[in-house]
């Protein structure tokens, strides 16, 4: 699959999250509901983006081998991904084989797709067929009635992969590496005319998924003995042909170069682990396969795939120590900025104000809008097309205040990375500033705007290109350059350390909160879709922050995915992530873990703890908070037996409107300016008072309580706070 494509599925997925999510909400909220209204919005905004590049976007399935497929544009999700499997099982439960939804299609038959698909099944099918009266809307979005989508499709498509199965063992039989590898482009050649001849009608996409195939299995080396045998199979293949594979004619090392940094994470951490065992310099080796820091994450859990399930094999651990050290000391201070960068939206009354952000923001490379009133503000933002990648606001703006701008947008449910900038000081304790989740704030009074770069490279970090942009200089005299360039890398790292989405779960809520004590945080929490029936909830709290903070967390992520699935207990996944920690973790630094299992069928949750703040549980029917066991040791301090035998498990029986609540310490420490904790106390009464909050709204409750408590004191530590209900 080319890359067009693969932008091409990754929206469309994007948009399907949209719209299963707003299905579950139709299912308990009628059409006219704000969460059902703001939630159509936002699926026919991303609905709108996907039809301007392609005529028409249609989800089918199809039967192969490994079982029924979502399909995409015809093209097979072969990865799990929960939501195209939910998306399918819809459409299995509905009788609907394909669903096509052309150009011009309206708000009001999006929203007669999402009534269909949230309708019972018995109440959509009458004699086996959908109910003409809910087919009744559709003029630009097509509902086949199928169980497969175009069998005879799937015929050609499994025909297509069949004969290229073939000839891919016909041609490389026992060869591996770099002499197979140096093979590839001669055997696309001879193959292409014989692909002609059989008109599959898929030619162009089953010869890229035949490329990417063989670089998979035929592996390659390390870098240099992969790089020396892609150069000798290029050379093979026709200019058309590379256009074809690479999108364009490959003409110098550096075209190279980009073709590995394509490569998957599995291919890159199989070059790396050659590159190990041959003992060359690994630091070169891995700069030359990341492209940016955020990559880090990917890289390092399949490393862990690959070396972190082999028990008891010393070598791959000593491979893997010295993988993890060399990734810990990456550093990557080449990035430049790209022309845009970002689209900024100002709102501000006064000019001169208005000068510095202009000539700051456009050092910086941003496309920039000015308004002069809230009113003027609200209408830009939430009429848009396309909203901006950041807001600068003062709280004082005539017509509407920014504190009105906001509490409009929270309604709309609409976030955008916001600094607002005002001399009007309760600003800063108003409930909308406060919980806004990505609020920068600052006193406009003698105001240096380097001040602002941080919350800015998180929310818009400069582009990597390929070609270094000459950029004016950027005041940035507040950091040291070191400092500057180590909180750098470590924000990109944590950013892709985050979850961007949790997985949806009929019968279950799940919400999140978090906000860094300084630039870089040391807390992570994750939800993980284990199997269909189990889902894993985790919090943790490493000791440290900064960019040696920031690789812990990489390290404890990375191990955690790699073994949640073939885990049965929490206890048992923290038994097998300690090693993997204790190992590479320098001295001094620890993680606090919690981890709990839910049997989403049997309401049944089991939980751990490894040295971290025990979770809650709100009992709806009691009206009372229950802490879980507290105990267990943090990852990286011992290991073997001494670890392993502080670990205690529980399992929790829940029922609906029953909460499960993780946070870090951070939360319960906040002091107010007396230097009062929060405290658990508190924190179980605005439990009790918030408890019949859907879970968006029950958890800005909660640190909404935490924040006026904290009132005018300084943030000691991170903020974060998992919440899950039964529904």
């Amino acid at each position: 699959m080319d890359r067009a494509k693969r932008e091409l599925q990754k929206k469309s997925l994007e948009f399907l999250m949209k719209l299963s999510k707003v299905i579950r909400d139709r299912q308990m909220y009628n059409e006219k509901h704000p969460v059902v209204i703001a939630g159509t919005q936002k699926a026919e905004e991303d609905l709108r983006n996907i039809l301007a590049s392609v005529t028409s976007l249609y989800f089918g399935r199809g039967g192969a081998e490994g079982g029924e497929k979502l399909l995409i544009q015809g093209d097979k999700i072969t990865e799990k991904n929960i939501i195209a499997e939910q998306f399918l099982q819809q459409m299995a439960d509905r009788e609907i084989g394909k669903v096509t939804i052309s150009r011009g299609a309206s708000s009001a038959e999006l929203g007669a797709l999402i009534t269909l698909m949230s309708t019972k099944r018995d109440q959509v099918l009458v004699d086996g067929r959908i109910d003409p009266q809910l087919l009744a809307p559709f003029q630009k979005i097509e509902i086949e009635e199928e169980t497969y989508l175009s069998n005879i499709e799937m015929e050609e498509l499994t025909e297509a992969k069949k004969f290229l199965d073939s000839i891919f063992k016909e041609e490389f039989k026992d060869l591996k590496g770099p002499e197979a590898l140096q093979k590839i482009g001669s055997v696309i050649q001879k193959i292409l005319p014989q692909l002609a001849e059989k008109e599959f009608g898929n030619e162009d996409e089953e010869i890229r998924d035949f490329f990417e195939m063989s670089i998979e299995n035929l592996g390659g080396g390390d870098i240099g003995k992969t790089k020396t045998s892609l150069k000798e199979s290029v050379q093979t293949m026709d200019p058309e042909v590379q256009k074809l594979l690479f999108g364009g004619v490959v003409k110098s090392e550096k075209d190279l170069d980009k073709i590995i940094k394509n490569f998957s994470g599995e291919r890159k951490a199989s070059m790396i682990a050659e590159e190990v065992t041959s003992g060359k310099d690994l630091s070169t080796a891995i700069d030359k396969l990341v492209t940016e820091n955020g990559d880090i994450v990917q890289l390092a859990e399949e490393i862990a795939k690959k070396f972190g399930l082999q028990e008891g094999d010393q070598g791959s651990q000593d491979k893997m120590n010295k993988i993890f050290g060399l990734l810990q000391q990456l550093d990557r201070n080449d990035i430049v900025i790209d022309k845009k960068r970002g689209n900024v939206l100002i709102a501000e009354m006064e000019e001169e104000p208005i000068k510095t952000y202009q000539n700051f923001f456009k050092q910086l490379r941003f496309e920039i809008d000015i308004v002069n009133d809230g009113k003027a503000l609200l209408e830009k933002i939430t009429k848009a097309k396309e909203k901006p990648d950041l807001v600068v606001m003062d709280a004082k703006l005539p017509e509407m205040s920014g504190i009105e701008v906001l509490r409009n947008l929270d309604s709309m449910r609409i976030c955008i990375p916001t600094i607002m900038c005002t001399d009007m000081a309760s600003a800063q304790g108003s409930f909308e500033v406060q919980m806004h989740r990505k609020m920068d704030f600052h006193a406009k009074t003698d105001l240096a705007v380097e001040k602002l770069l941080p919350f800015i490279d998180e929310h818009c970090p400069p582009i990597v290109v390929d070609d270094p942009i000459p950029t004016d200089p950027i005041p940035t005299d507040h950091l040291p350059d070191e400092m500057k360039a180590e909180l750098k890398k470590a924000r990109e790292i944590q950013r892709n350390l985050m979850p961007k989405s949790f997985p949806q779960i009929d019968g279950l809520e799940i919400f999140s909160y978090y906000k860094a004590y300084d630039m870089i945080g040391g807390d992570y929490f994750d939800v993980i879709q284990i199997n269909e029936n189990k889902v894993g909830f985790l919090i943790a709290d490493v000791s440290g922050h900064g960019i040696t903070g920031a690789m812990v967390m990489v390290m404890v992520r990375s191990a955690v995915h790699t073994w949640a699935p073939h885990c049965e207990s929490p206890r048992e996944l923290l038994k097998k992530v300690n090693p993997m920690v204790a190992r590479d973790i320098l001295p001094g630094f620890f993680c606090t873990v919690y981890y709990g299992i839910l049997d989403i069928e049997k309401r049944e949750l089991c939980c751990s703890c490894a040295g971290h703040n025990p979770a809650v549980i709100w009992r709806q029917n009691e009206k009372k908070c229950i802490e879980t066991k507290k105990g267990g040791m943090p990852l990286g301090i011992l290991s073997g037996n001494a670890f392993e035998r502080t670990l205690q498990e529980e399992t929790i029986q829940l029922d609906p409107g029953d909460r499960f609540i993780l946070f870090t310490d951070g939360l319960v420490e906040t002091m107010c300016p007396d230097q009062e904790e929060y405290g658990e106390p508190r924190l179980f009464e605005t439990i009790a008072r918030g408890a019949d909050l859907r879970s968006d709204a029950f958890t800005k409750y909660i640190v909404c309580g935490v924040l006026r408590h904290q009132n005018t004191g300084p943030q000691h530590d991170d903020l974060t706070m998992l919440s899950m209900r039964v529904v």
